[in-house]
């Protein structure tokens, strides 16, 4: 198992498959309906997703009922910390667009193919592959690793993490340390060592040099994966004070790096992300019994129910603006940060409010805050990222940087993401979330439940479709029965079975330690010898979360961020 799953780090894609495979086989008893039915099931789906996205903001009419609170108790990182999660294990890739794949000349996946289609189970094993590994390696983050003097080349084609030359650091990008307009800086203002690398050739400026360029599409997750860059040098910093053993070349060095980080990032994952977002009881059920749904023991492969639904719940915990910095904040001279905003200011989106004027890096005033989206505890509603529910934020039905080179109706379709999710379901034949609901052993939801707080449009379309689709089951579940704060039954169920057994399935895991899990007493400590258990500790380790306070403001770690000197520029 080891030699094999080493082999498919390198490979150019894995395989999808179903969790429930017993609802697969009975295709299509526990599914939307196929057949002559397509073309109306697709178009009940249409009229739900558009039914789900909430209309622009404005005043209420008079005498109408105030909207109910759409903020949760979980802080906003938990939104992007899932998506680079996501874009870390899962990248879907279609089947061939030649006429040999399922469905002729439609690629499957291909959502706005006419006439469009519903494949079989089968037809969606053999021709829709993963172009990541789903081990949670942080492939997204290090690629194929560095390669140092005298190293051979591994050969791979995969893209690449940028390296210092003959360093175990990774290369970050500068900003300005220099205020412009009304702006203030962002503490601490003399760092500037926080943008993503960027590529400075023609034709390719401003380019994310980084293994997934899907972190550089919005400015949160843009950030967030400048933060495990930082926190990689950090840790590379810390491993040769206190362990020099393990550092004696380069390669040892960022080997033991790596480890370290990838632990710390997996413990996290389980302890912190899922504690947060599933149902109290369901993970430590499955860690005490192992992913049930797994045995027998399966190939490598992602589930579908999970990558396609169940981990899309994060879609309706967007905001469609946010309390980002000291500029961005509401009150602050640059108002709030709408989601519009936070997609320009990438690479994709020219780094400028005006994609006519693109600049060449990330501006002084742009770099979040991030204590504005962590803290557990803060009194701030808009703070925090919106209920988990199927109401998702104005901003996502137009996606900025979304099917701009396609043509009216295509483009509003690409635009429209409950749309997209709905149907990419249906073509991919995932069960429905009332069967999925029965083959887990959890007390299915109500039709009732199902259309409860429901605009009419919405119950129509659900009433026109025979099930309900899994993706909105799981965002419905979790309104009825955690009111939006935390996944349902069925939704944890998915998620938690899917990632322990990830971790368990990689002998290189912290799961898969000898002698026991790896807990972060056996990692990296801050120099007051506390550890990191939490994503506002991994942040403050890599420098970029302040862990204090004096006369002059906030006070950031400083020693071992490696950010001085070492960005590769």
């Amino acid at each position: 198992m080891r030699r094999d799953l080493r082999e498919q780090r390198f490979d150019a894609t894995t395989s999808f498959d179903y969790l429930l495979r017993d609802l697969a086989r009975d295709f299509p008893a526990a599914h939307l309906p196929v057949g002559d039915d397509v073309a109306r099931t697709r178009d009940a789906l249409l009229r739900l997703g558009a039914g789900m996205i909430e209309a622009p903001a404005g005043a209420p009419a008079p005498g109408a009922p105030a909207a109910p609170p759409r903020d949760s108790t979980i802080p906003s990182i938990y939104t992007y910390w899932g998506q680079f999660i996501d874009h870390d294990i899962t990248l879907n890739t279609n089947g061939p667009d030649d006429g040999s794949g399922p469905g002729g000349d439609q690629a499957l996946g291909d959502i706005v193919s006419e006439p469009f289609r519903a494949f079989e189970p089968d037809a969606v094993r053999r021709s829709l592959h993963n172009g990541r590994n789903p081990l949670l390696d942080l492939d997204s983050l290090y690629g194929s690793g560095p390669r140092f003097e005298g190293e051979k080349d591994r050969g791979t084609t995969r893209s690449e993490a940028a390296y210092v030359p003959n360093s175990a650091k990774l290369r970050l990008g500068r900003i300005g340390t220099e205020p412009f307009g009304p702006f203030s800086l962002i503490a601490p203002g003399d760092d500037p060592q926080r943008d993503l690398p960027r590529s400075t050739a023609p034709g390719s400026e401003r380019m994310p040099l980084i293994p997934d360029s899907r972190n550089d599409e919005n400015l949160i997750v843009a950030q967030f994966h400048v933060a495990m860059i930082r926190f990689h040098n950090a840790v590379v910093d810390w491993v040769a004070r206190y362990e020099p053993w393990c550092a004696v070349t380069q390669r040892e060095l960022f080997d033991r790096a790596r480890e370290l980080v990838r632990f710390h990032y997996q413990w996290l994952v389980v302890n912190d992300y899922l504690r947060t977002l599933t149902k109290s009881g369901v993970l430590d059920s499955v860690l005490a019994t192992g992913p049930t749904l797994f045995r027998p023991a399966r190939r490598v492969a992602m589930p579908l129910e999970f990558a396609v639904a169940a981990f899309r719940f994060g879609h309706s915990m967007v905001r469609g603006a946010y309390d980002f910095n000291v500029n961005f904040t509401g009150n602050g001279p640059g108002g709030v940060a709408s989601l519009d905003l936070l997609f320009r200011f990438t690479g994709n989106g020219g780094l400028s409010p005006n994609p006519a004027n693109p600049a060449p890096a990330l501006p002084s005033n742009w770099p979040v805050e991030w204590p504005r989206l962590t803290d557990k505890g803060d009194p701030l509603s808009f703070r925090m990222a919106r209920k988990i529910d199927p109401f998702l934020a104005d901003g996502l039905g137009h996606l900025l940087n979304e099917g701009n080179a396609a043509t009216e109706p295509i483009k509003a379709l690409l635009k429209q993401l409950a749309q997209r999710n709905l149907l990419r379901g249906y073509m991919l034949a995932l069960p429905t979330g009332e069967a999925v609901a029965q083959e887990l052993r959890a007390r299915p939801l109500t039709p009732a439940q199902l259309r409860q707080n429901a605009a009419p449009e919405v119950v129509a379309a659900l009433d026109d479709l025979d099930g309900t689709p899994l993706w909105y089951y799981v965002l419905k579940e979790a309104e009825v029965q955690g009111n939006g704060n935390f996944l349902g039954e069925v939704g944890s169920r998915i998620l938690a079975e899917t990632f322990v057994y990830l971790l368990r399935l990689d002998p290189e895991s912290f799961m898969r330690r000898p002698g026991g899990d790896w807990t972060p007493a056996y990692g990296v400590r801050f120099e007051d010898g506390r550890l990191v258990t939490t994503i506002s500790d991994l942040l403050a380790f890599a420098g970029v979360f302040p862990i204090g306070q004096d006369e002059a403001g906030p006070v950031f770690r400083r020693n071992g961020t490696g950010y001085a000197g070492h960005d590769g520029a």
